[in-house]
């Protein structure tokens, strides 16, 4: 039954999906074609700084309105199948709540996770050009000494941060929706309160345990020796990676509690 919820919310989600994120590859594609491919970096003039900075400020919107969409996809088949009319038909199914939750959790991140991958895709399509990759090797020593590892190892592993992260995220969207039910009206303006509100918590909380654990005076007493700049970043990562991993099992374990307790669907 968990697999049939799973492949029932993928599906009522895949047309509009799948129709924006072609579109992103088609603009990749069309902006490679006819950009990337066009630009000569033998020359660094003003205009062409200046052109790859719009052009690169572009595609920084446009990637962040697909997330955006991805998220809200996200949040809207959670509330809509358990907490709107529809989820009146989804809690008469021989289904526990922990199983509902865990089929939402997947399918959320499953559409996470493929649209950080289609994203990563539309930005290696944009990059890989023989000129773009000739200019860069001309100052790849430069960054590779200066992270203590290549380019393309330092992505790959920025990559599987935030296909990790994506668990968390999918997490806090769905406490976001529970908490937003627990208001007797306006249940939608609440959920986008507790999402906000829950945001900048994370936020202050990374802040601070990344003072306690000295990683500014690490950043402000960085000076290019050794791995000083590879160690820095790495500790941001631990820290982060920590909070995330403790506020996701508490989230889910708030997520469950009120959905149990508080809102009576079980």
């Amino acid at each position: 039954m968990l697999g049939k919820l799973i492949k029932y919310d993928l599906k009522a989600a895949a047309k509009l999906f799948i129709l924006l994120h072609a579109m992103y590859l088609f603009i990749c594609i069309a902006a490679r074609l006819f950009y990337m491919d066009r630009l000569s970096f033998n020359d660094v003039t003003e205009p062409l700084v200046l052109s790859l900075i719009l052009f690169f400020s572009l595609l920084v919107l446009l990637i962040s309105a697909l997330m955006i969409f991805t998220e809200m996809q996200v949040a809207f088949r959670f509330y809509r199948s358990l907490f709107s009319k529809e989820g009146y038909l989804s809690w008469t199914l021989p289904v526990s709540g922990p199983q509902h939750l865990w089929a939402k959790i997947i399918s959320g991140y499953i559409l996470m996770a493929a649209d950080l991958i289609i994203i990563a895709a539309g930005i290696l399509l944009l990059v890989t050009g023989n000129n773009v990759t000739t200019a860069y090797s001309m100052v790849s020593d430069d960054l590779t000494n200066e992270l203590e590892l290549s380019i393309g190892t330092f992505a790959l592993i920025l990559f599987v941060i935030c296909l990790v992260s994506g668990i968390c995220s999918v997490v806090m969207i769905y406490f976001s929706v529970a908490v937003g039910q627990l208001f007797p009206s306006h249940r939608v303006l609440g959920a986008i309160a507790a999402y906000f509100i829950t945001s900048t918590v994370m936020q202050v909380l990374s802040v601070i345990l990344m003072f306690l654990f000295g990683c500014f005076p690490g950043y402000m007493t960085y000076t290019l020796q050794g791995s000083a700049m590879a160690d820095y970043l790495f500790r941001l990562i631990a820290v982060s990676l920590v909070l995330m991993l403790i506020t996701t099992i508490a989230q889910y374990i708030a997520t469950h509690y009120i959905m149990k307790k508080k809102i009576n669907l079980l």
